[in-house]
């Protein structure tokens, strides 16, 4: 059985961070630190235990900024080094970020150097978002210039760091509501040498799409260069909530148009699926003309625990029509426990879209659920 995610910061691994920092700060409290960053460890999730770890660093650290920060830069693993006996590196740097960026905002200059060198180890993505939403204007500033860093770690914080919808980050509300904030860094970075830099810039824009759609496609088809496979597969990751969400315009951008379609025949194989089993389904349909290109999404409307419904999009397939205009294929979809849906039993709907509309629908009972 595979060990819980969330032990990268297990006991375990609290206790190296706490052996660098007594390793270059003799008068480091060992003992108390352990004591709050261990308390009910197995209680705690793992973005938890990342900030009692900062807790137990704040408690136990010198209380003057600047001498705390070059502490823990001081434990830090070289960047060709990156081992447990040579410093704190991978999720062990992840608190020390944190601590940077909440207890170093009224000194910014000193955080924000810090957070940068800690980036390569770990990203220091979450860390500074507490810079950014405490001296937003400022902090804008070092990312316009970090966007030209010859690091692509730093340059990847730039773009990550300052995502509005970070995932295990809170949001950043000004962003959220203003793309116009940090937009202009993302076209400096949109042409990045870095893959790992535009995946992150992808990331970026696919979050501010779900607050402002049209004026994400409205950026993306001025970013469209004919002939630029970088640059379009950058688009379409963008794009991708706006493509499940069938958004016409920009599906329309994409070359994927809506278009007549016939002898539509979606089957279920079976009408009833007990938990646990697969929802196996068969469409097939015919198109005016071969060569058409199109996305094929399928939905599926759970059953609530008001007995509404609730559509849920997958993705299947992104394919050209064949030579006779026709499409037949065949899907699988396991009902199978996640820890982001709770089942219900009932009449749930399935629900295919060609190009972002529905062609056809089927509903199907759903048994078993304990």
């Amino acid at each position: 059985m595979a060990e819980p995610f969330k032990n990268e910061l297990g006991e375990a691994r609290i206790r190296i961070i706490s052996g660098h920092l007594v390793r270059v700060h003799k008068d480091f409290n060992a003992d108390e630190f352990l004591s709050v960053a261990l308390k009910d460890l197995n209680d705690l999730s793992l973005m938890q235990r990342n900030a009692q770890i900062v807790e137990a660093m704040a408690a136990c650290l010198p209380t003057p900024f600047p001498q705390a920060k070059e502490i823990l830069m001081q434990a830090l693993a070289p960047y060709d080094q990156q081992l447990d006996e040579q410093g704190i590196h991978s999720w062990l740097a992840v608190p020390v970020s944190e601590f940077l960026g909440k207890h170093g905002k009224e000194h910014f200059n000193e955080a924000m150097q810090g957070l940068a060198q800690v980036t390569p180890l770990f990203s220091s993505e979450w860390g500074i978002r507490h810079i950014i939403d405490h001296q937003q204007e400022n902090a804008l500033k070092i990312l316009h210039q970090w966007t030209k860093h010859k690091n692509e770690h730093v340059r990847r914080l730039v773009s990550e760091g300052s995502r509005p919808r970070l995932p295990w980050g809170f949001q950043l509300k000004a962003v959220v509501n203003d793309p116009e904030l940090t937009f202009p860094l993302l076209e400096k970075l949109k042409n990045d040498p870095s893959d790992y830099v535009r995946l992150s810039v992808s990331n970026h824009l696919n979050d501010i799409s779900k607050d402002h759609p049209d004026y994400l496609q409205k950026k993306m088809e001025a970013w469209l260069e004919p002939g630029n496979v970088q640059r379009t597969r950058l688009i379409k990751h963008a794009c991708r909530t706006l493509i499940k969400q069938g958004h016409q315009p920009t599906l329309n951008m994409l070359g994927f148009k809506p278009f007549k379609i016939n002898n539509i025949k979606l089957e279920l194989q079976q009408d009833t699926i007990k938990y646990g089993e697969k929802l196996n389904f068969n469409l097939s349909f015919d198109g005016p003309d071969s060569d058409r290109d199109m996305i094929i999404d399928y939905a599926i409307h759970f059953q609530k625990a008001n007995g509404s419904l609730a559509a849920k999009v997958f993705k299947w397939k992104v394919i050209s029509l064949n030579k006779d205009a026709s499409f037949k294929g065949k899907k699988a979809h396991a009902i199978k426990p996640v820890t982001t849906r709770k089942y219900y039993n009932g009449e749930h709907l399935l629900e295919v879209l060609v190009n972002g509309k529905s062609i056809a629908t089927q509903p199907f009972l759903l048994k078993g659920v304990f």
